[in-house]
């Protein structure tokens, strides 16, 4: 990419010393041609002024002249397969000299504007035939497509009295992912192992209504109804009978994308820890052989059918890595809706919301709505204030009526939960900080007792 000529060029610290200097040699020459008119070195000095400063603007206009091809330097910006949201993560930029001169360059990236963390200017001397390597650290602050734009190299000139202006490099796109660092850790050290580092609750599966497994000895915590009568009167010892999780179950998440989602507790939106606990939570529904399924409501429409296998989560980050939240308000009733028309088959729907005592009617009746052909489980966020609420100080009448506001705020929003559990809603009510672990015990109680 070619700037106009004007933009090209930049003066150096050498040149705009340069000037400075002869400024202030000609306020020596005007003052002795003032004060001292009848010496004769005068007008020798100023001659050799004269002359030095027509040598000097030459040398500068010679210097200037002088640009480097864009073809003598090649710029290769090495980027992570993807970014992860708030993650800090590096990027490397490899500039290669291919001139006859040993170049002293600044580099600046273009970095998009949700990036944070970036350092520049970058400077380094090349050598002939050589690269020079630029690495610096970015944040990204929101999901989505990132496009970084070629980037800015100054060239300084070869007697140093220029900058030249470069923008060298490709287009480069990438994509900023919901933090995915719990699915990595899954990955790495196993679903089972990275649940019980995260703090879920991961518990032998007891009882019936699984698939037959194995004969094995009876274990304290057996039922009698897993003991095998005619095994253990072949043997002469209890025998129990061994179920495994049953598989092809369907898991759908119904995502809340109204504005409530959009509130912030440390630089992350409940939406964005909201996409987290679900993808935390379908990595292992997939790990355990259930399909996955997502459909969002009050925002963007967005429905992915449910999929099976490990390597779906891939499909479900590249589904929803740039959903957002809207500005309208939750309707829980359409979304109950909609997702029947959508989905019949009998499925665990998980509803992530952020949910207050006024959706109370709404929220009833999606749930019964939705009841009637598939089991349901509410997710609800809770707002940063009601775990604040007491250690409030209450000194003053307008502190008073927070307390008090929010007070019977927490309450309506219990009874309404509560109501929601009385009639065979699971329910979670999690803060931002325990959503994923929450939500993923809940799931593995209800896998546990063969409710799914």
């Amino acid at each position: 990419m070619r700037l106009p000529r004007f933009l090209q060029l930049r003066p150096t610290t050498k040149l705009l010393s340069s000037v400075t200097i002869a400024v202030g040699f000609a306020l020596l020459v005007g003052f002795a041609r003032v004060f001292y008119t009848e010496q004769a070195w005068v007008e020798s000095f100023s001659d050799l002024f004269v002359f030095a400063v027509l040598a000097l603007a030459i040398l500068v206009v010679y210097d200037g002249a002088k640009r480097l091809p864009d073809d003598q330097l090649r710029l290769i910006r090495k980027l992570p397969t993807s970014f992860a949201l708030n993650r800090a993560q590096s990027i490397v930029i490899e500039l290669s000299n291919f001139s006859e001169f040993e170049l002293n360059v600044t580099v600046s990236d273009s970095v998009p504007s949700n990036f944070h963390g970036a350092a520049f200017p970058l400077k380094q001397t090349i050598g002939v035939e050589k690269r020079g390597l630029f690495e610096y650290s970015v944040v990204p602050k929101s999901r989505g497509l990132a496009i970084f734009d070629p980037a800015y190299v100054l060239v300084e000139s070869a007697n140093g009295f220029w900058q030249f202006l470069h923008r060298l490099g490709e287009c480069d796109e990438t994509k900023i992912y919901p933090d995915f660092s719990a699915i990595s850790n899954s990955s790495i050290f196993g679903v089972e192992q990275a649940m019980r580092n995260m703090g879920a609750h991961v518990a032998k599966r007891k009882g019936s209504g699984m698939e037959f497994n194995q004969l094995r000895e009876f274990r304290e915590g057996d039922t009698l109804k897993q003991i095998d009568w005619k095994a253990t009167a072949k043997l002469g010892s209890p025998i129990s009978r061994e179920y495994q999780e049953e598989k092809d179950q369907n898991v759908v998440f119904l995502l809340d994308c109204s504005r409530r989602m959009r509130a912030i507790e440390n630089d992350l939106s409940y939406f964005d820890y909201a996409l987290n606990a679900l993808l935390m939570s379908s990595y292992i529904a997939l790990d355990k052989g259930d399909a996955v399924g997502v459909m969002t409501f009050s925002g963007e429409p967005s429905w992915l059918s449910p999929i099976k296998g490990k390597a779906s989560i891939n499909t479900l980050l590249n589904h929803l890595y740039a959903l957002d939240t809207s500005t309208q308000s939750s309707d829980y009733v359409t979304a109950a809706e909609n997702l029947l028309l959508k989905h019949r088959k009998r499925s665990l729907i998980i509803v992530l919301t952020n949910v207050r005592d006024e959706d109370s009617e709404d929220l009833h009746k999606a749930v019964e709505i939705l009841s009637q052909q598939h089991l349901v489980m509410v997710v609800a966020l809770q707002e940063g204030l009601l775990q604040q609420v007491d250690d409030m100080p209450v000194d003053e009448v307008a502190q008073a009526m927070l307390y008090a506001g929010t007070k019977h705020f927490e309450l309506n929003r219990k009874k309404m939960l509560a109501l929601l559990k009385a009639r065979g809603v699971s329910v979670v009510d999690a803060t931002h900080k325990n959503i994923h672990i929450q939500l993923v015990t809940e799931y593995m109680r209800l896998k546990q007792f063969g409710r799914i």
